[in-house]
Parts: structure tokens; sequence; C-alpha cells
């Protein structure tokens, strides 16, 4: 079940009437109620839907948030869409979405050599500083 988009700690129960955005209690609608929302524009179809021409832009940015042009970095990533070419990790990463309690799903899809490859090809396109870093403490 996805999650709150407000919290991201409950499943989420509500959507806005607005914005359609994914809430779980009246505490998260509130604080989203804080910023304007507006409804959506149509989406094009997804067959018509590429990398270049799906439209990115953030509305809650994190210090956590990855940039972007580095999402767009991944989706180019010969070595990203290799390791996704792969059934099982695949379906590693609908359980993850699914995961009532994904800190520790995360912790087992880590241990699986297979989704490591994949975690490995991400970082090294995000957080290339940190790749080399985690790289040397495991030679």
């Amino acid at each position: 079940m996805t999650s709150c988009q407000i919290c991201n700690a409950q499943p989420f129960k509500y959507k806005c009437p607005t914005c359609f955005i994914k809430y779980c209690s009246v505490p998260c609608f509130n604080v989203h109620k804080e910023l304007p929302c507006e409804k959506p524009s149509v989406a094009p179809q997804p067959e018509n839907l590429t990398v270049e021409n799906v439209p990115m832009a953030y509305k809650f940015a994190t210090a956590d948030t990855v940039p972007v042009e580095k999402l767009q970095a991944l989706a180019q990533s010969d070595e990203v869409k290799e390791c996704l070419s792969n059934p099982h990790v695949r379906n590693i990463l609908k359980s993850l979405v699914q995961s009532q309690t994904p800190g520790t799903s995360i912790a087992a899809a880590m241990k699986e050599p297979i989704f490591l490859e994949l975690a490995h090809a991400c970082l090294k396109i995000v957080e290339p500083e940190r790749f080399q870093h985690e790289l040397g403490k495991t030679f």
C-alpha cells in the first residue's frame, strides 16, 4: 500500500480533492493545506512518456532530494538499465515499494548481490564521492 505523501509514515487513507496528494490524517492534511495546491494538468498517456519529455520538478524538496539532473542520468545509465532488466531485481523493488517496514526490507535487499549491483550503479551516479568512499572500505 502507498504511504502518506506528507509524513511518509502511515498508509494513506485520503486524497486531496484539489491536487490528489495522498495523506493519512487530518494533521497531515492541515500541513498540506499550509501550501497552495492546484489541480494537476492532464498527464500524457503512459505510452507517450519518455525520459526526455517528462516534466520534473519537486514540490517538497529536502536535503536528501536527488537533483533532477542526476535522476535523468540514472534513467540514461546503461549499467542501471542492465540491472533493471533482471526480473529478480524488479521483484525486489516491487516488494520494497509495497513494504510496510521499508527499513527492514531494504536491509534484507542489501544482502542480495544482484540488488547490491543496482545500488552501486545508482550510487555511482547519485553520490560518486560516497561510492568511492564505500568502495574503499570494502577492500
